[in-house]
């Protein structure tokens, strides 16, 4: 007999014959529904949530679920979840690590030393998997100048701070009370973030203001940022969360990023069986699915459509598909 402890993101199976020696978790924040363990289980346990629902925010429910009654805790689940969602534990210790890699291959890395820090891959990635974190030289190493607003010929109009493009000057306002009766008390400059373009100066119609830029004349003794010198970080990928879809492989600039896919072979949706209802669009853990949308009247269009590279073949688009629509052809990369 087995016990089951649910807890907000997943669950734990164990057996009490055992003594808790071996355990059976998921994560349903790591799912991505692709029902793999569900096609694989050898005594048919797990069962699969009502996907395409659970996507677009229709109903709250788990991903899957597993009786607990028929798992055999065999792990075979676990080994074959290429987003590590599952892990089986035997006598403290997590099975799948030792054994290095899942039983479908994947990976994913970064050539730290071609990154160049742009944060692409950051913007690219549909799981949010991806951080580039990186440090810059202060703004004023790189631009040098002066600006100052004369307060008794400025009337505090606000036209210099709609003008900025930085955002620097800011109107400070007044308390309201029967006392106070201008809406503005003082008008500031945010040194840091002025870029002294001379906008302002420019955009002032009372002549309150005036900007000097250094910059130019002193272009050369300004010191240019450099990559891993002024300018350092490093890109981190959180291999929880990451799918092995491929964006940040195909958005990054260098070829710093490499990634490395479960499956190969393609995915074919019946556009005349499709009712167009979008949960396959919104189950997608890649961003890979998408509506069309017309544009000209009367336009003949897919009703779905795919970006096949960067797909990784998980099924989680069939498994979420009410009317059996998308078809999926896939074998294990060689």
């Amino acid at each position: 007999m087995h016990i089951k402890e649910a807890y907000h993101d997943g669950f734990k199976i164990y057996s009490i014959n055992t003594d808790k020696k071996r355990k059976l978790s998921w994560n349903d924040d790591i799912c991505v529904g692709c029902g793999i363990c569900h096609d694989i289980c050898p005594v048919n346990a797990i069962h699969m949530g009502p996907l395409g629902a659970i996507a677009k925010g229709n109903v709250r429910a788990p991903k899957l679920d597993i009786d607990e009654n028929q798992c055999v805790l065999c792990g075979v689940c676990s080994f074959a979840c290429p987003f590590g969602a599952f892990s089986l534990d035997a006598y403290g210790q997590d099975l799948v690590k030792i054994m290095e890699k899942n039983a479908l291959p994947n990976n994913i890395s970064v050539t730290q030393e071609e990154c160049i820090l742009c944060k692409q891959c950051e913007l690219a990635c549909p799981r949010e998997a991806i951080d580039v974190v990186r440090e810059m030289p202060e703004r004023k190493t790189l631009v040098i100048g002066e600006i100052s607003i004369d307060k008794d010929k400025c009337v505090y109009c606000g036209i210099c701070a709609e003008y900025c493009p930085a955002d620097a000057i800011n109107l400070i306002p007044n308390e309201i009370s029967p006392l106070t009766l201008k809406p503005y008390k003082d008008i500031v400059v945010d040194t840091d973030a002025c870029v002294f373009c001379k906008v302002c100066e420019i955009a002032c119609p009372h002549n309150a203001i005036e900007a000097i830029c250094y910059k130019c004349p002193w272009d050369k003794k300004i010191e240019k940022p450099v990559l891993y010198e002024t300018i350092t970080g490093y890109t981190n990928i959180d291999k929880k969360y990451c799918v092995y879809c491929g964006r940040c492989e195909i958005t990054c600039p260098t070829d710093a990023i490499e990634v490395e896919k479960p499956f190969e072979g393609e995915l074919i949706i019946h556009n005349d069986i499709c009712n167009v209802c979008g949960a396959c669009v919104a189950i997608c853990p890649c961003n890979a699915l998408d509506i069309p949308k017309m544009e000209e009247p009367a336009q003949k269009i897919p009703k779905v459509i795919l970006n096949s590279d960067v797909c990784v073949l998980c099924g989680a688009c069939t498994h979420a598909c009410p009317v059996d629509a998308i078809e999926i052809r896939r074998e294990l990369k060689k």
